[in-house]
């Protein structure tokens, strides 16, 4: 009676996880939204705005928001960002480094319309020691939580200047979510494909923390993109956003921490 009741169990789970693959035409529609990407740091560099349309089919090149009049203001300074190069939507701060005790708010004016988000950082934990094990011809990250706090880890990972760079392709970039939130569709999400490095890479690790809002509307995103396709999927809907209405995306203010390590 347990076997068939296990048996029984397993056929409806394999029946849930199964899915067949249908052709659709998709139905675009021209809603003047803009997308918006942008995060500050506390580094002090060029910061950078990118500003385009939305995508009217898949794997369509986005097309630039340009000539817009872009400003980031906190409670003391406004800064002016100049569009480089002219056409490309992509609109840079003076030098500037952003600080956890201030509000910073961005202000957009295109085609006699204006839009509006504000975000602040948090402090960022300090990272905890590299870990990495021998695997498959060479070498693995082994990513785990970490801290207290919600963050994730940009990997950098390069091995052009060693002997086993035998080709043009000889670096990749592996990025660690860590919201401190259990999802179940995280818990299950597809597997990735193992990403090996040799001996003598090396690995520049950046450390972003988030504040409130930036930590929903990454696990908006990651519901959306890589959590989805495993058996636990939630409704599809528009990730969330902190700009005002007319804009899509996300303005985000982080503090970030580095560090680099050679692979033994």
């Amino acid at each position: 009676m347990r076997t068939q009741r296990l048996l029984g169990m397993i056929l409806l789970f394999v029946s849930l996880s199964c899915e067949e693959a249908i052709d659709l035409p998709l139905k675009s529609e021209d809603t003047n939204l803009i997308v918006v990407e942008s995060i500050l740091t506390n580094e002090n560099t060029n910061h950078l705005v990118r500003l385009t349309h939305p995508y009217k089919t898949q794997n369509e090149t986005p097309v630039p928001v340009s000539g817009a009049t872009v400003t980031i203001s906190d409670e003391t300074t406004l800064y002016t960002l100049t569009e480089l190069p002219a056409g490309s939507g992509e609109y840079y701060t003076p030098l500037m480094r952003a600080v956890t005790d201030k509000v910073y708010t961005l202000h957009i004016l295109y085609n006699e319309k204006e839009y509006t988000a504000s975000d602040s950082a948090v402090p960022v934990e300090a990272l905890s020691i590299l870990h990495y094990a021998a695997a498959g011809s060479g070498y693995q990250l082994v990513l785990n939580p970490e801290g207290q706090s919600p963050n994730y880890i940009e990997h950098a990972i390069s091995w052009q200047n060693t002997s086993a760079c035998t080709g043009s392709d000889c670096s990749g970039e592996l990025i660690y979510y860590d919201l401190k939130t259990i999802d179940v569709n995280e818990i299950y999400k597809p597997d990735k494909e193992d990403f090996y490095f040799p001996a003598g890479s090396t690995i520049i690790r950046r450390k972003y923390s988030m504040s409130t809002a930036y930590k929903e509307f990454l696990r908006s995103m990651l519901s959306e993109t890589e959590w989805r396709g495993g058996i636990f999927d939630v409704q599809r809907d528009n990730t969330t956003t902190n700009l005002s209405e007319g804009a899509i995306g996300f303005f985000a203010v982080s503090t970030v921490v580095a560090d680099t390590t050679v692979v033994q």
